[in-house]
């Protein structure tokens, strides 16, 4: 046993064949190595954690990004929609207002003729009804339309003439031109109803004449005075 014990000191011991003697390092130097491979550690970690939480806020904005894809989407559609319906019930309205106004023209239209065909037994009466004067293309160009009717008795036609005059101004003086019949009541345009008669047509002003209104006359057959006289403006 004692041959062993010896035999162990000779190789770990002091008197071992090889023994190597080392400095112990300074305590600062182990400091540092400590906190080197706490740091390390440390950037291993926070690198494993920022690298999922990049991952998982990469994956919600491509999720975001695509829910504002679908909004944006749904968003044109919708105002698409609402266009539509805007358009539609703006042709609804203009279509209303159309029937509408048409609804009354016809109520006068038919008031009108109504009153025209009653029969009475008073004396005829003939009526400029109504006349309407609207500028043309060219300068100095007009259209007319006017309307004369007999009412109360129907026993006979009404016959005679229409003359149109525009009354002006030229050269600072007043001057009257006749556009449809000439001078005479004999030279008009002819008029021959029982019931009803539109007349319409276009006339153009001289250059020279400033043209402020149109004037209209009707004379019955056989008679130099006119039975009906009517003007209108032709300045606005």
């Amino acid at each position: 046993m004692r041959r062993l014990v010896r035999l162990i000191r000779q190789h770990f011991g002091p008197a071992a064949p090889h023994v190597a003697v080392h400095a112990e390092p300074p305590w600062y130097w182990r400091l540092i190595l400590v906190m080197a491979l706490l740091a390390t550690g440390y950037m291993v970690g926070y690198w494993r954690y920022a690298g999922g939480n990049a991952a998982a806020l990469r994956e919600q904005v491509t999720r975001l990004e695509q829910e504002n894809k679908l909004l944006h989407t749904q968003a044109i559609h919708v105002e698409r929609q609402q266009q539509v319906t805007n358009v539609a019930q703006t042709d609804l309205t203009k279509d209303l207002t159309t029937l509408q106004e048409d609804n009354v023209r016809l109520k006068e239209d038919l008031a009108f003729y109504k009153s025209i065909l009653e029969e009475s037994t008073g004396v005829a009466v003939v009526k400029l009804h109504s006349l309407k004067v609207s500028r043309g293309e060219r300068a100095g160009e007009y259209q007319y339309r006017l309307l004369l009717i007999q009412s109360g008795k129907h026993d006979k036609n009404v016959q005679g003439s229409l003359q149109l005059a525009v009354i002006g101004m030229q050269d600072g003086k007043p001057v009257t031109h006749v556009v449809l019949g000439g001078k005479s009541p004999q030279q008009g345009s002819k008029v021959n109803f029982k019931y009803y008669q539109p007349l319409e047509g276009s006339f153009t002003v001289p250059a020279p004449i400033s043209a402020q209104s149109l004037q209209a006359k009707f004379f019955q057959a056989g008679s130099s005075e006119p039975k009906l006289t009517q003007v209108v403006s032709l300045t606005d």
